[in-house]
């Protein structure tokens, strides 16, 4: 929640004393503006504020409109001004906003939360996707809600208040008093391919104890189950129906998911976007297997491995990304796959710490990339784990490589970071002393 002191402030044009020293004369309002807004619409500020163009007002309702807004939690400062324009005043409202607003969150609300949006909508103009979470705001808000919603019960009642949602992000959330329960068990209907075994052991380690929100459940079964039958060709298969009952061990739910499993499809053809001429290259660099069960991991990985080809080419900023088109007809997956190779990268130089001056210059000499070609990444380690197989250092230690990869100019310049092997205990046997790095 945000604590903050509220200011109001009223400035007075010259030619607005007459306004001031007549308390209690009307006068009509002939336009009004506002600035210092960052985040609401001028509009939301005039609506809230009461006082609209072609309106007569008098000086202590100045006065009560600035204390509305000043009340309202949106604004940490509130001040007006007004000037003589067409035998009326012209409005002005100096704002500023509370510092930060918070996306809003509904959980287990009695209604649509497209109602629920209208609900807070009409009630204040200031609502939008995002609120303050003053303690003004949250509980106006909350308050309306039950009244609309005619929420008697204490543990139905909405309450508002700053939370975390399930990506861990700050989120004015309504939802009502009581606790929302956990996942006690998960179980499953209408699966033949893959077995309860296969299942429930996935769901227990990934679900069980969290709190059940439905979608973010659907996450899990889409990260958990769903590759699962990808794997095996079923890229149509869904959860149709979530069945939530009292556990009665404990607080929790038990639930239920409904599969249905689909056909299997096979995979169809592969075409690589501006590279048709080089399809079967791509086969063989990705290793699809057309004709066979459409395995949407080894798909995947086949796009992966044509990312990681691209790369080793110099071209440090390649994506690759797989589009599936399912045909119903034919029972195939075909894929379509992007190229955006970006840049290509030149390595620069070669720096090497950690080794003598007699080791140094024989590692450099055995570094096989000139200066200006393309930038292998995946070289620096294949060269470490070359000098360790090789045997070129008897006690060699802990090795790295570290690539500074200057995106302006393109290139990039290595690191080779090289350690002793730790102190050997006199008290065990030493195989080898071998000489020092």
């Amino acid at each position: 929640m945000n604590s903050r002191i509220s200011f109001g402030v009223v400035f007075l044009s010259l030619g607005a004393v007459l306004f001031a020293q007549a308390p209690d004369q009307a006068f009509p309002v002939r336009a009004v503006a506002v600035q210092g807004n960052r985040i609401l619409q001028a509009e939301q500020v005039i609506a809230a504020a009461g006082i609209l163009p072609g309106s007569t007002v008098k000086p202590a309702q100045m006065d009560a409109a600035m204390q509305k807004l000043l009340t309202c939690g949106y604004f940490d400062k509130v001040a007006y001004d007004y000037k003589p324009q067409d035998q009326g005043y012209a409005l002005t409202w100096d704002i500023t906003e509370v510092s930060t607003f918070y996306p809003i969150g509904f959980e287990e609300i009695p209604a649509k939360i497209a109602d629920v949006k209208a609900i807070l909508k009409k009630f204040d103009p200031l609502f939008g996707d995002k609120i303050p979470a003053t303690q003004e705001v949250l509980s106006r808000y909350e308050e309306e809600l039950n009244r609309a919603l005619k929420l008697t019960d204490p543990v139905d009642r909405v309450r508002g208040q700053l939370a975390t949602d399930a990506q861990g992000n700050l989120v004015a959330m309504f939802r009502p008093k009581r606790e929302l329960p956990t996942i006690s068990s998960v179980d499953f209907s209408g699966n033949r391919l893959l077995s309860l075994d296969d299942l429930r052991p996935l769901m227990a380690s990934a679900a069980v104890g969290l709190v059940y929100r439905e979608p973010e459940f659907r996450d899990i079964l889409d990260i958990k189950i769903r590759p699962m039958y990808e794997a095996r060709g079923h890229v149509k298969v869904t959860f149709p129906e979530i069945t939530a009952t009292p556990a009665k061990e404990n607080a929790g739910l038990n639930l239920k998911v409904k599969i249905v499993e689909g056909e299997e499809y096979k995979l169809g053809e592969i075409r690589v976007e501006g590279e048709a001429e080089r399809t079967d290259d791509w086969l063989r660099v990705g290793g699809f297997r057309q004709g066979v069960t459409a395995n949407m991991g080894e798909v995947d990985e086949g796009r992966r491995k044509m990312e990681a080809a691209i790369k080793r080419n110099g071209f440090l900023d390649a994506k690759v990304t797989g589009k599936r088109t399912i045909n119903e007809e034919r029972k195939v997956v075909d894929m379509d796959f992007k190229i955006d190779a970006g840049g290509k990268y030149q390595f620069d130089r070669l720096e090497i710490k950690g080794l003598d001056l007699i080791s140094e210059p024989e590692v450099r000499k055995m570094w096989g990339v000139k200066a200006g070609s393309p930038f292998n990444p995946e070289y620096p380690d294949f060269f470490l784990n070359k000098l360790r197989e090789d045997g070129v250092f008897d006690n060699l230690g802990e090795t790295k490589s570290i690539a500074d990869v200057d995106r302006v100019n393109h290139t990039v310049a290595v690191t080779l970071v090289f350690k002793g092997a730790p102190p050997v205990d006199p008290n065990k046997t030493q195989k080898r002393p071998g000489p020092r790095l």
